[in-house]
């Protein structure tokens, strides 16, 4: 998204377009896949020293409720970003907590929706989290 695409985002909210949210946004960019805002908070901190933690949460509230980025999912108490609106699904390693995109299509999503959507007024996105552990902490037995 272009800044002018953000500025209009927030505009239509009645919402500044702070130099403080921009950087909040350039650096969920820049961090690793499904930063924490703690995370998010360290990169835009050595370039913005002022900024607050209490600012960085109140700015990813926003963020997320205008759809600019969505929670990925809550791991270990720490809610984790998503920069990537598409739909997809995540792998999160019980070890090492390392979160990772899911590319794959669930047959089984598409035949339980009209069940789910009998029950719920509206259904806005879908996704599965795997649980398991990574490549990275997998150590066989020998």
């Amino acid at each position: 998204m272009s800044l002018t695409d953000l500025e209009s985002k927030l505009r239509d909210r009645s919402l500044k377009c702070t130099p403080q949210r921009l950087e909040i946004l350039k650096a969920l960019h820049e961090a690793p896949a499904h930063p924490s805002a703690d995370t998010v908070y360290r990169i835009v901190q050595g370039r913005f020293p002022s900024v607050s933690l209490a600012t960085v949460y109140k700015t990813l509230d926003t963020l997320v409720e205008i759809g600019e980025i969505r929670i990925a999912l809550v791991s270990e108490g720490k809610t984790l970003y998503d920069t990537r609106m598409s739909n997809h699904h995540h792998f999160l390693c019980r070890c090492c907590g390392h979160v990772e995109d899911v590319d794959i299509q669930l047959d089984c999503m598409e035949n339980c929706l009209p069940q789910v959507m009998g029950k719920y007024h509206q259904v806005e996105r879908s996704e599965v989290v795997f649980h398991g552990v990574c490549q990275k902490c997998f150590q066989p037995e020998i």
